[in-house]
């Protein structure tokens, strides 16, 4: 499986949204149509705090999220000043994830899926087990998230396995395997994907890949049977 191949598989997945609020929610609409969603936008008369979204899959209702998590995942995507610190867990951070799992979009920024991958980590860190494997394309991008990393190691018992160009050598980490790789597989690719010990409900993956004109085109997913796939296509690139 490539990270293509699998992005194909959810190319006509039919998502749209109704984004309920002030004027200035559609920036938010705009911004949904650059991800390749569906978006139209309708005058809510109450204020921006009661702004809200609705969700459907093919036609039918799926969920209703904040506007407020949905703009800033999309509009302001934002990595804070302790995100190196044990990770923490946000609800409407969680409930946006949810609602959008299994959507493809077209247009995800570095700010974007870092956040997404947070959010995974997180889980990964309350769960406390199983197996973490993370692709960072080059080994020398895995500086910045360091220390984060040795916390979710030194705090858990989690099996984590960092993949990624060989252009940097980490400094040995307890509860960490580096796979430094010479080929180009993962070179345009963001990958995590999290097994949970084998507990499906927490199983999760993010897979995305930088397109042409720069920006990457990619999904997350908490289905089991398709974060299994992903665990094993990573494993396959090191062998």
């Amino acid at each position: 499986m490539t990270v293509s191949t699998l992005l194909r598989r959810f190319e006509r997945s039919d998502v749209t949204m109704t984004v309920y609020g002030p004027s200035e929610a559609t920036a938010v609409v705009e911004r949904l149509e650059s991800q390749g969603i569906d978006a139209t936008w309708r005058k809510l008369p109450t204020g921006h705090e009661d702004a809200f979204a609705v969700i459907r899959r093919d036609g039918v209702f799926a969920e209703t999220i904040p506007l407020t998590a949905l703009q800033a995942f999309l509009c302001e995507p934002t990595v804070g000043s302790d995100d190196n610190g044990p990770p923490d867990s946000d609800p409407g951070r969680q409930l946006l994830h949810s609602a959008l799992a299994n959507t493809l979009l077209a247009s995800l920024t570095p700010a974007q899926l870092l956040a997404t991958s947070h959010e995974f980590e997180d889980r990964a860190y309350r769960v406390g087990e199983g197996v973490l494997r993370v692709s960072f394309q080059s080994l020398s991008i895995f500086r910045s998230q360091r220390a984060r990393y040795e916390t979710l190691a030194s705090d858990t018992t989690l099996d984590i396995h960092v993949y990624g160009q060989d252009d940097w050598e980490p400094p040995p980490t307890t509860g960490i395997t580096f796979h430094p790789l010479t080929d180009t597989a993962l070179e345009q690719v963001w990958l995590l994907a999290f097994d949970a010990a084998g507990d499906d409900q927490n199983k999760c993956a993010l897979v995305a890949e930088e397109t042409d004109d720069g920006p990457f085109r990619g999904l997350w997913t908490y289905n089991p049977q398709l974060v299994d796939e992903i665990m094993a296509a990573i494993v396959a690139v090191d062998r």
